[in-house]
Formats: structure tokens, C-alpha cells, sequence
């Protein structure tokens, strides 16, 4: 059965709005798994009034980890506040804008809070004001191959600070505004889902005189370091033929294999397959040796 780790960003504070009409949209980076929530409707309290704001949420994780790798994707957020709304900023004596978003992310109810900075964005003479946050959203770390990451966003509350061009807030600055999801819409933003760890196999094989038996240094090692479990498959090949095969068990990731004594000189190979487990993919090596 596969086990499902349920994740959902709420923002605790942000960067946003002042005053009704403002339209935000949200978008955490670009995603090679291109799923987005597409427009969600919040309702925002903006000085003490019931406000309509949308919001569209991604993030740029992947859409699979691998066994012992943590990422952290990055976030982005793109707030647009319409023209007429900007114009009553731009009245007020606002210059500038900036702020933060401090937002409590959980994985399974435990915490994973995040930020999201908006550094000081000139205001437009005209038109709609365009800010952008950006930060980390994570980490989600590969700990059980099987386990999906459902990511989801969630409730947030916006704050924006509006100064003068020499830095003095304007009067109400800055506005700390809550918004609520309205019930009722699809909220997924991503999955990610951890599979196997890719490994490479090493094996060198010492050159040996006539009638001592053949030995293989075999190594497995994972591309996100953890320590390989399982399996060798060893085989002692010439000319195409093989002469002997052994499976062993790797210990530590590791194992040296004693093959069979060889009589006739010649060039041999040894040939080693890692088959695999459940955390980590097969691979293989060769390595030729002489018999002299």
C-alpha cells in the first residue's frame, strides 16, 4: 500500500493588498510537473471588509525524489494590485512597496514554516502595481520509497508596507489582511513521489599468476549516499564463456569476492550485476584481468 505524506502551505503573513478590488495571484515557481491549482478564490478582510482575491499557486519541485535525496523547491509569488487600487496608493503618497510572507507550511501536522521576501519594488506612475515575493518551500526529504507528497495551499494573510520615496510609511501602512480558501475548490498544487536511488557499481579485478585463485573488489555506492543493501551477481568470464558465478551479499556497501583458482594464462573478466533493492536501482561493471 502505498503511504501518502499530505502536504498543505498556509501563509501566516505575506506581502499583498490594501484596499478592496486588489487581485493577487501567487505563483511558486515554474514546475516541471506543470500541475498548478489554477485560479483559487480567497476571501480576504481588507480594512474590515469581506474581499475577493485569486490566487494561483505552483511550486518548481520535481515530480519524483530519489531514496536518501531532500530538496528544498524554490517559491515565488507574483502579486498584481489592479490600476484603480494602486491609484488610491499612489494618492496616499506611497513611493515604494515591500514585505515578507512568513508562511507555516506542515508535513503530516508537523511545521515546516517558510518566507517568502518582497525587497522594495518602485511604484508605477500608472497603471497596476506588480510585486514579487520569492524563498524556499520545504525541505521534503526521499525517506521511504513508496511515500507521495501531496502539496496543497491553504488559508494565508497578506501584509504590504507603503513608504514615501525617502523610506516614511504612508498613514495605515502597513496592512495586515487574512484570507480564507473558499470551500469548495481544488487546492493541489504538486506531488512528489520518492522512488529508488540510482547506484553505481564498481569492480576491479587484479591481474594474478598462473594457478591463484581470481579475487573482485566490488563497491556499490548510491548517487544520494546511503548505503546500498542486497546483492552481487559475480561472474568469471573468458573468451564469452563463463567459468563461474557466484551471489553474494554486499556488507556495508561492499564486498570482496574470492573466485576460483586459474590454471591456463590468458586475459579474463570479471563481470559484476548489483540487482538492486527496494531503495536503490541495479547496476553493473566490468573489469578485465590477466592470468599470467
Amino acid at each position: 500500500m502505498t503511504s501518502r505524506t499530505r502536504t498543505r502551505l498556509v501563509a501566516a503573513t505575506g506581502a499583498a493588498t490594501l484596499t478592496a478590488g486588489l487581485t493577487a495571484g501567487l505563483v511558486v515557481a515554474t514546475s516541471p510537473a506543470e500541475a498548478v491549482t489554477g485560479t483559487l478564490n480567497y476571501t480576504c478582510t481588507i480594512l474590515g471588509q469581506p474581499k475577493t482575491v485569486t490566487v494561483v499557486a505552483d511550486t518548481d519541485a520535481p515530480r519524483r525524489i530519489a531514496y536518501g535525496e531532500t530538496i528544498t523547491p524554490a517559491a515565488s509569488g507574483i502579486l498584481t494590485i489592479p490600476a484603480d487600487v494602486a491609484d488610491q496608493v499612489r494618492l496616499a503618497g506611497a513611493k515604494k512597496a515591500d514585505g515578507k510572507a512568513d508562511v507555516a507550511a506542515t508535513v503530516d501536522d508537523t511545521a515546516r514554516p517558510l518566507t517568502l521576501t518582497v525587497p522594495s519594488t518602485n511604484i508605477p506612475p500608472n497603471g497596476p502595481l506588480v510585486l514579487e515575493a520569492s524563498g524556499p518551500a520545504g525541505p521534503f526529504a526521499g525517506t521511504k520509497v513508496g511515500n507521495v507528497y501531496d502539496i496543497a495551499v491553504g488559508n494565508f494573510t497578506t501584509v504590504l508596507n507603503l513608504t514615501e520615496a525617502n523610506g516614511t510609511p504612508i498613514a495605515g501602512s502597513p496592512q495586515t489582511i487574512p484570507c480564507v480558501l473558499n470551500p469548495g475548490q481544488n487546492a493541489a498544487v504538486d506531488t512528489i513521489k520518492v522512488v529508488r536511488d540510482k547506484t553505481t557499481t564498481t569492480v576491479d579485478a587484479p591481474d594474478i599468476a598462473k594457478g591463484a585463485k581470481a579475487t573482485a573488489d566490488v563497491a556499490v555506492v548510491s548517487e544520494h549516499g546511503t548505503t546500498a543493501k542486497g546483492k552481487i551477481k559475480v561472474k568469471l568470464v573468458r573468451n564469452g564463456k563463463v567459468w563461474q558465478t557466484k551471489i553474494v551479499a554486499l556488507r556495508g556497501g561492499h564486498k570482496q569476492v574470492t573466485l576460483q583458482r586459474i590454471h591456463a594464462k590468458g586475459n579474463y573478466k570479471v563481470k559484476v550485476k548489483y540487482v538492486g533493492r527496494e531503495s536503490w536501482k541495479g547496476s553493473r561493471d566490468v573489469d578485465a584481468f590477466t592470468v599470467g
